[in-house]
């Protein structure tokens, strides 16, 4: 049974204001009623109970010991099944941009990628914590930018569900006698899948373990016998490259293809080989010490060696045309050539049809992986989209669980619906679906390479276990431009799908961040309006709004009953006396709707642990609070066993009448900081630890930076 820590009258402590009359020069009164939270206490002070910490570090010892960590071959699986689906499709939207240069330009895709392997390593090992670029830019720069970020990723996990359910259909298309309406087909699938995710399922590292095994196998068995066909039969590929070059779409101009626009709008497309190589990023947390690093460089030993050399095979197994014609299914139809030729090669009886039964394991294969991504992006788009929710960055509602299964129903759907939406505007263009993923895909890559230079700047004193070079990080960040600006000139007319999904998400992300304001701005219309027709704001319209100080010295009740006595005394005693009549019900008026909900909105606590008495920097993370939190209520927490705080105090006192929309509060607390302390003060508290905040550790930090579990850094000794 959970042991209840919650400690309502600590709280009411650290609420009641430590002033017993206004202070001198307070300017409360040009405030409206919801805007003036009260003043702040600073001398309150509490000890955890050793019974309380005992039991938190116990808890934590246990869920420690229950947690089964993900070792290096699960890890790689759950990443790799990701970025090794695209195997599958990446190869033939490539040539259709780089003709015969297709090998070339994904062979350059890998040097890239392994810029990104030290990027990626250093970045997320500075913050080992779920959440990719938005946990990177969350404890970098501010709130606003992380949710930037985390739109272009949830664009990004909309257009991976959705071309992982038509190249899936398409494959499967291939290993079926009968032909099916692929998008019925793709959207029964994605409609499967949110059913299956909305029921409980989750990604079970057994499985894809076994799909990846059985993937790595495949792949190696074609690539194997590819290599041999190449090089008994070179003739095709020889044929393919004095082909020539393609032309290109620069802006809605049809130019003729060169060397130099192959590579260029080539290498574009070959970086949707990589898609899924952030994957690794999302789940750090369940991977066991040192696997991170491992994931990364398996992911990008099977995407140096698997996509150049089978796109190199296709060459030598069909025509230029053909692999162009048939863009969706080019290994599919490679295995159908391949395995020919072995039938032939080792005379085989013409009964076991090898050809076609290779190209039928190369379709199932691909069904189940492109399937197993389908899975990845829903899981991946739960977990993003409810820490948002549990930031305050998207609404409350999308943390509703289902009362039957207690999954995320309103996310499912809603992920489910999107898919859908762009399957139809799109109409099931793998081309066009393609681009909008490269531009959401390569966003994320390039706010991921902003992120790490931002991290070098901002939090140098932050543990790391690696640091890259400047010039790779530059180097990084200015390849996926190249590749980001190559799609926008190649494919112009897709900006505006990818601006509409982004305006959609996006709108909804900025109304979350700006209702306190647009409300305040109601506020301001509704009582302008009110005061210019003549009218006066009635009772109702500030019961709510009204703080204890702001209330009359005799309330109204008393000064009703003492007038009707003086009426009686003064009047005719003959008359008799009327019954008090019934109090109206008092019912909310506009204004006063608004200047609750106002309240009701900012009424979360968030906590910030001051390790000094840094007048500095505690400033700073009031600021930031105020410009990235919607909360009028700040507690400054100070881990200390010595008994002299007068002068942070002052300093907190100070910073409470600097800023008269927040009441800041401070809370010393006779322990040091630890794992322990923190959970202890967040269930005490009801605060969430998502809502809790340090500066920037150094290498004398005690604790290591992946106990923190979701509190954020904020601010740096800069």
């Amino acid at each position: 049974m959970k042991k209840s820590m919650s400690n309502p009258a600590l709280y009411q402590q650290l609420d009641k204001s430590s002033w017993l009359w206004t202070p001198p020069g307070a300017t409360r009164k040009q405030y409206e009623p919801h805007d003036f939270p009260g003043y702040g206490s600073y001398d309150v002070r509490t000890t955890p109970p050793t019974s309380d910490i005992q039991y938190i570090d116990e808890s934590l010892e246990a869920k420690a010991r229950g947690h089964v960590l993900l070792k290096e071959l699960e890890a790689t699986a759950i990443s790799g099944n990701d970025i090794l689906s695209s195997t599958f499709y990446v190869s033939g939207l490539v040539t259709l941009s780089a003709g015969k240069l297709a090998p070339f330009c994904l062979m350059l895709v890998g040097l890239v990628l392994y810029l990104f392997r030290g990027i990626y390593h250093e970045t997320v090992m500075a913050l080992p914590c779920n959440g990719g670029t938005y946990n990177i830019l969350l404890n970098c720069t501010s709130k606003q930018v992380a949710s930037i970020a985390a739109v272009f990723a949830i664009i990004a996990y909309i257009t991976t569900g959705v071309v992982s359910a038509l190249e899936a259909v398409a494959y499967l298309q291939t290993a079926l006698p009968w032909h099916i309406d692929q998008q019925s087909a793709t959207i029964g699938l994605l409609f499967f899948f949110c059913l299956l995710t909305n029921w409980g399922m989750q990604e079970s590292a057994f499985v894809a373990k076994a799909i990846f095994v059985l993937h790595v196998g495949v792949l190696t068995l074609l690539s194997v016998l590819g290599v041999a066909f190449l090089c008994f039969n070179p003739y095709l590929l020889v044929e393919n490259w004095y082909t020539p070059f393609p032309a290109v779409d620069v802006a809605g101009d049809i130019l003729p293809g060169t060397a130099l626009t192959a590579m260029f709008y080539g290498f574009s497309s070959a970086m949707l080989g990589v898609s899924g190589f952030e994957t690794s990023s999302q789940f750090v947390e369940e991977q066991a010490p040192g696997v991170f690093p491992k994931t990364l460089k398996n992911m990008w030993m099977g995407v140096v060696i698997f996509n150049p050399l089978l796109s190199l095979i296709s060459f030598a197994a069909m025509p230029l045309e053909e692999i162009m014609n048939h863009k969706d299914t080019v290994l599919a139809r490679t295995a159908h050539v391949v395995g020919q030729w072995v039938q032939t090669s080792l005379h085989l009886p013409e009964a076991w049809s090898f050809g076609p039964v290779l190209a039928t394991i190369v379709s199932l294969d691909a069904f189940v992986v492109l399937a197993a991504a389908l899975l990845t992006g829903y899981v991946g788009i739960n977990g993003l989209i409810r820490r948002m929710s549990m930031d305050r960055c998207l609404p409350q509602f999308f943390l509703i669980s289902n009362p039957w299964t207690g999954t995320d129903s309103f996310i499912l759907v809603g992920f489910f619906l999107l898919c859908v939406s762009q399957v139809i505007v799109l109409d099931s263009d793998v081309e066009a679906l393609g681009g909008v993923y490269c531009y959401a895909f390569l966003t994320v890559m390039t706010i991921f390479a902003f992120g790490n230079i931002v991290l070098k700047v901002k939090r140098p004193s932050l543990p790391r276990e690696i640091k890259v070079s400047w010039l790779q990080s530059i180097v990084g960040l200015l390849s996926v431009i190249i590749a980001l600006l190559g799609n926008v000139l190649g494919k112009p007319e897709l900006l505006t799908y990818f601006f509409v999904y982004f305006l959609i998400v996006g709108l909804l992300v900025l109304t979350m961040f700006q209702r306190v304001r647009i409300m305040r701005v109601v506020y301001k219309v509704f009582k302008k309006r009110k005061n210019k027709i003549g009218g006066q704001p009635s009772d109702t319209d500030s019961d709510d709004g009204l703080s204890s100080e702001d209330e009359p010295l005799i309330p109204k009740r008393t000064m009703l009953e003492s007038t009707s006595e003086q009426d009686e005394e003064e009047g005719d005693d003959s008359a008799a006396p009327m019954p008090p009549p019934s109090p109206p019900r008092k019912r909310k008026s506009c204004l006063a709707a608004l200047s609750y909900a106002v309240k009701h909105v900012q009424t979360v606590p968030f906590v910030f642990f001051a390790k000094h008495d840094d007048l500095h920097m505690m400033n700073k993370a009031v600021l930031y609070i105020q410009q990235n939190e919607q909360t009028n209520k700040i507690i400054i927490v100070h881990c200390t066993t010595s008994r002299d705080t007068r002068s942070l105090q002052e300093h907190v006192k100070l910073l409470d009448l600097l800023y008269p929309r927040v009441k800041i509060s401070l809370l010393i607390v006779n322990s040091a900081f630890n794992a322990a302390t923190v959970e202890w003060l967040s269930q005490a508290l009801e605060v969430p630890i998502n809502a809790m905040f340090i500066s920037c550790p150094d290498e004398n930090f005690t604790m290591k930076v992946s106990q923190l579990r979701g509190m954020r850094i904020i601010a740096s000794n800069d």
